[in-house]
């Protein structure tokens, strides 16, 4: 039975879940990436088989590799979601951005 993670549970097992969930989160991105990889010409060269690559990526990754959530991400998975989260936003994206941010600025005359 795959249910949302209680309010109590979570009160209870916060390290355990707030570690699952981080696993999910990078499962998920790495799903992601080699979508992404798959869709490059390289692909249209060689026949990329995902989920082969896939496992032999994560069973060779170490915790050190792995990144935070974004603010905001919801897991596909509803086991792995918290039950007063709702479904996850699709247009979300999983990666971060890049660079720091632009902040435009007015000139001030003297």
């Amino acid at each position: 039975m795959n249910m949302a993670i209680s309010k109590k549970s979570y009160e209870d097992l916060k390290e355990y879940w707030d570690y699952q969930r981080l696993l999910e989160y990078n499962k998920e991105l790495l799903k992601h990436r080699l979508k992404n990889v798959q869709r490059t010409a390289f692909s249209h060269y060689v026949d990329v088989n995902n989920e082969e690559v896939f496992d032999n990526i994560w069973n060779k990754m170490e915790s050190e590799d792995y990144e935070s959530p974004m603010p905001g991400w919801i897991p596909e998975n509803i086991k792995y979601r918290f039950e007063w989260e709702g479904e996850p936003d699709n247009t979300l994206k999983l990666e971060k951005p890049k660079g720091r941010p632009v902040v435009l600025r007015a000139k001030t005359k003297k």
